[in-house]
């Protein structure tokens, strides 16, 4: 019986073993023809979920967009932190209020593009990632060119962009 139980949890830890290597090789594979590579695997394996979901390339780039998602729910929460402040510049407030609303059409558009993979429309996926980085791109020009500036959410708008990129380069590859 101890051959048996002992058999049986080598064979376990043996396929689980093969399973999370191919699910690490095929994340890999996707991520080496984005921009940032490194992010790429970073942003999708510090997920919580890819160890367990991510046995197809469908299931990898939800994890991909979910991960923009969760960056820019953080951002737009700390817009509103920002917009609390009673010392803000107007300038600065104008352009804060505008980021608001763009990190939360992005974050709209995210979830629609998590809902078009679900549904394999790759081509809808495709708009709505555009859309979602149209919108974080227009807070970065509107945090360049007007007179209030915030360095961190600067920093933020990079942040998001570079992962949002790469989701749509395994977008591009699974179609």
């Amino acid at each position: 019986m101890k051959q048996f139980t002992r058999l049986f949890f080598t064979c376990i830890f043996i396929f689980s073993s093969i399973a999370e290597s191919a699910d690490s090789t095929l994340i890999t594979e996707l991520c080496k023809h984005c921009d940032d590579p490194k992010l790429c695997l970073s942003s999708i394996q510090d997920r919580p979920e890819s160890g367990e979901f991510a046995a197809t390339t469908n299931q990898i780039e939800i994890i991909a967009i979910s991960a923009v998602s969760a960056n820019a729910s953080s951002t737009s929460t700390y817009i509103k932190e920002m917009l609390r402040r009673e010392d803000l510049e107007p300038a600065l407030e104008d352009t804060l209020e505008d980021c608001q609303k763009n990190y939360q059409d992005a974050v709209e558009q995210l979830d629609d593009s998590i809902s078009a993979m679900l549904a394999n429309a790759h081509a809808d996926v495709d708009v709505w990632m555009h859309a979602a980085i149209s919108a974080i791109e227009s807070c970065s020009n509107d945090l360049e060119s007007r007179a209030g500036n915030d360095v961190e959410l600067s920093q933020r708008n990079k942040n998001f962009l570079k992962p949002c990129k790469n989701a749509l380069v395994i977008n591009k590859i699974l179609t």
